[in-house]
């Protein structure tokens, strides 16, 4: 699954916001290799993906590839001088259960944020899809 995919997945979805635009999406985010975390700023380690505040609510911040993970950071001054960037790479089961063990801490998760390819769902929608995607054992 290549990042442009995932574009054309989430132009398609907005676009036509239909069910099945909307699972083909969740769908190739499943299918992904890894979700990409950005780290808090706290001293808790690399371990711990770094939440932010949408509407006044938490959100966790994931991201679907290294390069809109690379312009987040750079956006919010968090690239270190030469442009390197600490990440976390989950794959999608990890993530789900990082997701999972925060979930009374955040709504949900907000995919690719500060870019065109911006989406979120709350906990209990991506847990749906994820238990469609045979990731039903998380609790």
């Amino acid at each position: 699954m290549s990042a442009l995919e995932i574009r054309d997945y989430v132009a398609r979805a907005r676009r036509e916001p239909t069910t099945e635009n909307i699972e083909a999406l969740w769908r190739a985010v499943f299918l992904l290799k890894g979700w990409y975390f950005l780290p808090t700023e706290r001293q808790d380690g690399p371990s711990t993906p770094m939440v932010t505040l949408l509407e006044g609510e938490p959100w966790l911040v994931a991201f679907t590839n290294v390069r809109r993970i690379k312009e987040f950071s750079r956006q919010v001054g968090r690239a270190a001088p030469d442009g390197s960037v600490q990440l976390l790479v989950l794959d999608p089961r990890e993530s789900m259960e990082r997701i999972v063990a925060v979930q009374e801490q955040i709504v949900g998760v907000v995919f690719n944020i500060g870019s065109e390819e911006t989406f979120r769902a709350p906990v209990a929608a991506i847990k749906a899809y994820a238990a469609r995607m045979g990731l039903d054992d998380l609790e």
